[in-house]
């Protein structure tokens, strides 16, 4: 029988019968190779034309990567979807919010713009202790003096009053109000200054004089008056 080297392919005639069903070993002379040759028991032909045609086409490459792919695709629409739908949310709670923050943040951003469509609105600031000047002056340098004027008591108080906005501003009528010890008014009255607009950063004086004014009057308050408060000057 013809025997060949597995390593250099050397062949060889070799005696069938020294082999027995255990094997020989057996040295290639070319090459020194060794290898167990034995006597064949059967040979049965497996060539490929052999194999049965077995064929699962769920594990055939182009179905799974079709099936990965539409997968890959699906996920990617779900969490596109659930994406819209957040930023949809979002959206509206950030316009409820915007709603809901518009009109206080123009109050604080428009207070004399609010208190002149609303007066009633400079209560709100009151409580919030947010002084609003909605007439763009201020009364500053405020002096009060006691004196006796034909053996009566007379009150005088003197101050100024300044343009603070950027443009010409009209003199409102004055109101005056003396306070006792517990803050409670005792007396009050109005003053028309008769000045003329002042234009922005111009300032004016004024005085008032009050006779007889109640020994309980510790402070004296200033402001400007509001329509309803309006009347007649007290005498000089």
């Amino acid at each position: 029988m013809i025997i060949t080297c597995p390593s250099c392919s050397t062949r060889y005639n070799f005696p069938e019968r020294r082999l027995n069903g255990d094997g020989l070993a057996i040295n290639c002379a070319s090459c020194g190779h060794g290898w167990i040759e034995g006597r064949a028991i059967e040979i049965v032909d497996i060539s490929p034309r052999n194999l049965p045609a077995v064929v699962d086409h769920s594990f055939e490459p182009d179905h799974e990567v079709k099936r990965l792919v539409e997968a890959s695709r699906l996920a990617k629409a779900e969490f596109e979807a659930k994406r819209r739908m957040r930023l949809s949310r979002l959206r509206g709670w950030a316009i409820l919010a915007a709603c809901l923050a518009m009109p206080v943040a123009a109050a604080a951003a428009f207070p004399r713009t609010v208190v002149s469509v609303a007066p009633i609105a400079v209560r709100a600031y009151d409580v919030l202790g947010y002084d609003v000047n909605i007439y763009g002056l201020e009364v500053r340098r405020v002096e009060q003096q006691h004196v006796i004027i034909d053996g009566a008591r007379v009150l005088t108080i003197k101050g100024e009053i300044v343009n603070i906005s950027g443009s010409s501003q009209k003199i409102p009528w004055l109101r005056f109000g003396l306070r006792d010890e517990k803050s409670g008014e005792v007396y009050s009255w109005t003053l028309d200054t008769g000045i003329r607009p002042l234009k922005a950063g111009e300032t004016t004086n004024f005085m008032t004089r009050v006779a007889s004014s109640p020994e309980s009057a510790k402070n004296v308050e200033i402001r400007f008056a509001h329509a309803h408060e309006i009347g007649s000057n007290p005498s000089p």
